[in-house]
């Protein structure tokens, strides 16, 4: 029974993005396993922003240095 984790920061993803993603994951997983989707399991975790770390800076910080740089991501 395959169980597919995937973490976000939280508020990433409405409801009905996770329900997509879900359902497209549990389709890939039925087209290589052959087995019945209900085994398929996928868990959506969300964690706040300031957990989300990258060569020692919280996202955040990342996002304040991108600025100053002059780049943004979202």
């Amino acid at each position: 029974m395959p169980l597919i984790k995937i973490t976000f920061t939280t508020g990433a993803l409405t409801a009905k993005q996770k329900t997509s993603l879900a359902k497209k994951i549990t389709d890939l997983i039925v087209q290589e396993t052959k087995q019945p989707k209900e085994y398929t399991w996928v868990i959506i975790h969300e964690e706040p922003v300031e957990n989300w770390l990258a060569g020692g800076l919280t996202i955040p910080e990342i996002k304040a240095k991108l600025a100053q740089e002059k780049r943004v991501i979202s």
